[in-house]
Formats: C-alpha cells, sequence, structure tokens
C-alpha cells in the first residue's frame, strides 16, 4: 500500500464494568489495517464519518449478546462513504466518487428466503452485518459489496449520512410497527440517540412525548431531550416510571400527561431487562409497545397481564433499503435534527469517542475518519 490505513480494532471479549476501574476501551485498539483485493460485486470505499452505535458499545465492553462477533474485527456500521474504486463485475450506476451510506444489513438473496425475497434483508436468518461479520466503518477504508450502497439523497451532507442507518432503525420501527395518532400519549424508555430519535419521529407523527434516564444522564441526554421540548423523567428503583405516572405528570403547559397512570405507547430503547419487565404496567388497555433494544439477559413478562390488556408488544430488528429513504428524507427536510445530537471527533481522538459513548458522557459521537 503506498498510504497507511488505519482502523479501530474490536479485539477482545472480557466482560467490563464502565465505573469498575477498568479501561472500558481495553478490548480495542487501533491497528494499521491490510486491504484486500476486490472480489466479484465489491468496491472500495474511503470511510467520511462514522458513528458509535449503541452495540458497538456493548461488544466492546464484553457484554453477552454479542459474544458472537468474531475477534479481531473492525467494527463500524454507521457510516458515510465514498466510492474510490469498482471491483470486477456489475455495478449497475454506481461509479467512483459517489457518495453514500451502506445498508447495515445484507441478506442470503435467495430467491426462496422469506425475508430475501420481499427485500427485507433485516430479516434474513443469514443476513450479515458489516462491522461484525465483516470489517466495518471504523476502518478508514472499507471493502463492501456494492449490493449495500444507498446513494446519499440530494441535500444530505456526509456528516448527516452516518446518521442515516440509526434513524433508519426508528423510520422502520415507527412506521411499520406502531400505530401512532396525532394526541396519543408516548413514553420512550432510554435517552440515548435510538431512544432521541424515537422521540422527535414520534413527535413529528402528532404524539406527546415523555423520555426517562437514570441520574447520570441528567446533565447531558436528559438536558438534550428538555431543549428540545420533551418531557424528561428521571427514574430509579426508588422512583420508577409507573409511580410517576400514578401520581401525575403534566407537560410544559401543565397538561396533565396520560390517562390513570397509563399511555398509549411505550417505546423501549434502554435494553435494561427491568424497563421491558415494567412496561406492560403502564400502558393501557390495547396499547402498544414497542421492542427495538437488545438485552444481555431473560427478560421476565407477566403474560397474564398481557393477554388480560389485549396490549400489542411488537420487536422491531434493523431496517431495509426503503427505511433508509425515510430516514434521509427526515434529515434532509429537517424533521430531524440531526446537528443538535451529534458529537464530533477526529480520527485520533476515536479511543476517547468510544470512552465518552460508553460512558454516556456525549449525545452521538460521530468520527471523521480522514
Amino acid at each position: 500500500m503506498s498510504e497507511t490505513i488505519k482502523g479501530f480494532c474490536l479485539h477482545g471479549k472480557e466482560k467490563i464494568y464502565p465505573n469498575s476501574g477498568v479501561s472500558v476501551t481495553s478490548n480495542t485498539s487501533v491497528v494499521t489495517m491490510e486491504l484486500p483485493a476486490l472480489k466479484e460485486g465489491e468496491i472500495l470505499a474511503k470511510t467520511l464519518y462514522t458513528g458509535i452505535c449503541g452495540s458497538d458499545n456493548s461488544a466492546a465492553i464484553g457484554k453477552a449478546n454479542f459474544d458472537w462477533v468474531q475477534r479481531p474485527r473492525i467494527i463500524g456500521h454507521e457510516f458515510s462513504a465514498e466510492v474510490l474504486e469498482l471491483g470486477p463485475g456489475d455495478h449497475g450506476d454506481l461509479k467512483v466518487g459517489d457518495l453514500f451510506a451502506p445498508l447495515a444489513m445484507l441478506g442470503c438473496r435467495d430467491e426462496e428466503c422469506p425475508a430475501c425475497s420481499v427485500a427485507k434483508w433485516n430479516l434474513c436468518a443469514s443476513k450479515e452485518i458489516i462491522g461484525f461479520h465483516r470489517n466495518g466503518g471504523f476502518g478508514q477504508r472499507v471493502v463492501l459489496e456494492s449490493d449495500r450502497v444507498v446513494p446519499l439523497m440530494k441535500g444530505l451532507t456526509p456528516q448527516q449520512g452516518a446518521l442515516v442507518e440509526p434513524l433508519s432503525i426508528i423510520t422502520n420501527a415507527l412506521y411499520n410497527k406502531c400505530s401512532i395518532k396525532p394526541g396519543d400519549d408516548v413514553v420512550v424508555t432510554g435517552c440515548g440517540i435510538i431512544g432521541l430519535m424515537s422521540a422527535e419521529v414520534a413527535r413529528a407523527a402528532g404524539a406527546r412525548v415523555a423520555v426517562t434516564g437514570l441520574a447520570h444522564d441528567r446533565d447531558i441526554r436528559l438536558k438534550k431531550a428538555e431543549e428540545r421540548g420533551f418531557i424528561t423523567l428521571e427514574v430509579s428503583p426508588d422512583n420508577t416510571l409507573a409511580s410517576q405516572l400514578q401520581n401525575g405528570i403534566a407537560d410544559a403547559n401543565g397538561i396533565p400527561f396520560g390517562t390513570n397512570g397509563k399511555v398509549d405507547l411505550l417505546i423501549e430503547c434502554s435494553g435494561v431487562p427491568q424497563v421491558l419487565t415494567e412496561a406492560i404496567s403502564v400502558v393501557r388497555p390495547e396499547g402498544d409497545i414497542c421492542v427495538i433494544a437488545t438485552y444481555g439477559a431473560e427478560v421476565p413478562i407477566n403474560a397474564t397481564h398481557l393477554t388480560r390488556t389485549s396490549l400489542n408488544m411488537r420487536g422491531s430488528m434493523g431496517s431495509c433499503r426503503d427505511d433508509y429513504m425515510a430516514a434521509m428524507k427526515l434529515m434532509v427536510t429537517g424533521v430531524f435534527p440531526s446537528e443538535h445530537y451529534t458529537d464530533f471527533y477526529d480520527f485520533e481522538n476515536i479511543t476517547q469517542a468510544f470512552e465518552d459513548s460508553i460512558k454516556a458522557k456525549n449525545m452521538k459521537a460521530v468520527v471523521k475518519m480522514n
């Protein structure tokens, strides 16, 4: 190679607790990369901006639900990039210089596959996730299948391009799995970027939205939510969401939120088992629970209560190309204000970006890769 290409590599799976005194980035390091030769249908791209996902953080600190990720691995699946070279095969209209965001999930593409046959690669049992199954966007160069490429919509910046994938997860969940109506009262549990994206999209659909967080979220993530006009609720084992709703909360205009301690929809983004366990007690009969998070342990659910209240609980996994297009439209038109939620880091500070993200000291870390 004529230039030294670096990447941020996941190499260990030791379980790390953020406040234990052990460095939260000890399972990772910056490495010099070797680029493989391009195969049929592959391209070489220069990564521009890459976002740190909660799943990247979970893998970095060895959470059980990401044990399956093969190490060593250059992680990262939320990014924008520029096409540098086209490998052998047909790449359609794609050309050198095109800017794009990649589909994080690539299905088997077998016409007999129930998911791939309807273009929902995110639901394919054999899907491969860039950054987990093959090297991803925390490399300064990336080799990937051209089938993953989604060209950036006119008016979308490369900085915004790094947020297309996470926002597409929300457009899939809220537009396809939920039934939000104007006037609904919605609780979003968890105030990471997935939670606050959910809050923004739910409000855009006409809902009033409350966002929950913990004490350590007060000065950064809950503050960001409050600045955007959302109701913010700091929860703890001694001051639960259920108890606060029962005691009565109100919006900024003093109008009560919820009815008799119940809301229309709860969107679970925290990944904390106890939060999902509690969720079914705060949703009205025939209300909705949408689960976007994944969990490192089994989640106990009062199934009898679920039945007797006719609740609708639905999971939502990833996204597909249509969801990417919807996400880009939300940013281009200003419905989702990406600039309010983005914290930028240079590549030389990538380890600090991960440490800040794991410790919830930023909102959404995005790394300038080149």
